[in-house]
């Protein structure tokens, strides 16, 4: 639904054009400069019923939609996408292709992975790519097409990840954290005494754990020379 900040009023949209989408990732705010227009605030919206994602506008209207390979991936915290250095919405769509959006470009495919995905958002800076599958972390160097996989790491499931300074962070079920680099090297390490159900990017940074009942604000260093505090 649509609410006034104002005073709470649920407002009308065209629920016509989002009839079946289904349940819905959490709307991603994004600036949408159709055809030269002035840029617009809007949101992307997409759900596991349909494949297509849609760029919706403060009035409810539905500006443009694109179909998708698949349904978009919604993670169990509920969220799909993820913002790159460059201003690109990464998704998944469908269980190996990842997706970028951009108001410049809009919609292209960004990756065919070998293998099926979790669904965990996809972490994109520059030209490296990092993604969950069913056999660990994998690191894709996009301007090579090369593939490095990190496996055999002790600490069960991956719950959460987040782009990092020089890297991505990657949360486990032990309640490890692993910051990893573009080269596919663990570059930090430290467990927490309860599990990370969500790491939120901060300021300076800062990256956010948050598991039930508990928040962790860390800093995660650029190389291995400096310990995850």
């Amino acid at each position: 639904m649509r609410v006034a900040i104002a005073d709470g009023r649920c407002l009308p949209f065209d629920g016509g054009a989002v009839a079946g989408v289904g349940p819905l990732a959490w709307p991603q705010p994004v600036r949408w400069r159709p055809d030269g227009d002035s840029a617009a605030d809007t949101v992307l919206i997409a759900g596991i019923g349909l494949p297509k994602l849609l760029v919706m506008a403060a009035s409810g209207a539905v500006l443009r939609q694109w179909t998708l390979p698949g349904p978009v991936v919604i993670s169990d915290a509920g969220g799909s996408y993820g913002v790159s250095n460059d201003g690109r919405v990464t998704f998944l769509s469908g269980r190996r292709t990842v997706m970028t959006f951009h108001p410049a470009s809009g919609v292209q495919v960004l990756w065919h992975h070998e293998r099926d995905l979790r669904p965990q958002t996809p972490i994109l800076h520059g030209d490296t790519l990092w993604l969950i599958d069913d056999a660990g972390i994998a690191v894709i160097d996009l301007s090579h097409g090369a593939v490095s996989d990190v496996r055999h790491l002790p600490h069960g499931a991956v719950r959460a990840a987040a782009p990092v300074p020089g890297g991505a962070l990657f949360a486990f079920a032990d309640g490890s954290l692993v910051a990893i680099d573009p080269a596919a090297n663990v570059v930090a390490r430290i467990r927490l005494s309860a599990r990370v159900d969500r790491l939120v990017p901060g300021n300076d940074g800062l990256t956010h754990a948050i598991g039930e009942g508990h928040l962790v604000t860390l800093d995660v260093p650029a190389t291995a020379t400096a310990p995850l505090r």
